[in-house]
């Protein structure tokens, strides 16, 4: 089972409501950041960077280059449960939600991370985060629901290549329905 101190009887919407207050969080910081870089770049190399990078995290997804991408590679520490059942699953959450505390299995946020920076705007930026922490929330529940055994890793690794190619698939059509918007 992943490690996660998300367990059977954990308030599931205090930590879900974490996960989208991270990824929010993240987001609004990216923007902000973003805006900056944004100022001296004109839009299309502003789009052709977003594309180019998302390329380049594609080709590290598909193994034909082996680039280690930043990550925090610990996780969020249990002692954030003793916060209480509803805070202590909140600051897990939000924790988690921001990306920044835990591992990353994907490279797909970093995709995302600069098309929010250099292309997004704000109610898009906020949808972007809150999605990263929606689709975290997605794989915690469905891991909790599965089975109380290891079926649901077995799973995952069964059909982890058709699902990480679906999640691209629908990345690269909503990001050339925004470019070309």
């Amino acid at each position: 089972m992943l490690n996660s101190p998300v367990r059977r009887g954990t308030p599931i919407v205090a930590f879900g409501a974490g996960l989208v207050a991270g990824g929010a969080l993240t987001a609004a910081g990216l923007l902000v950041v973003g805006s900056l870089l944004r100022a001296p770049l004109p839009v299309p190399l502003r789009w052709t960077v977003v594309w180019l990078a998302a390329a380049g995290v594609l080709v590290r997804e598909l193994g034909v280059v082996r680039v280690r991408l930043p990550e925090n590679r610990r996780l969020v520490p249990e002692s954030v449960l003793r916060l209480g059942r509803y805070l202590g699953p909140f600051q897990f959450g939000l924790e988690m939600g921001t990306g920044m505390r835990t591992y990353l299995p994907s490279g797909l946020p970093y995709a995302a991370l600069i098309a929010v920076a250099l292309a997004a705007p704000p109610a898009g930026a906020l949808l972007a985060g809150a999605g990263f922490g929606l689709g975290r929330l997605l794989m915690t529940v469905s891991n909790l629901r599965y089975s109380d055994d290891h079926r649901w890793d077995d799973a995952w690794r069964a059909y982890a290549r058709p699902m990480i190619a679906a999640m691209w698939l629908v990345f690269a059509v909503s990001l050339a329905a925004v470019t070309a918007g």
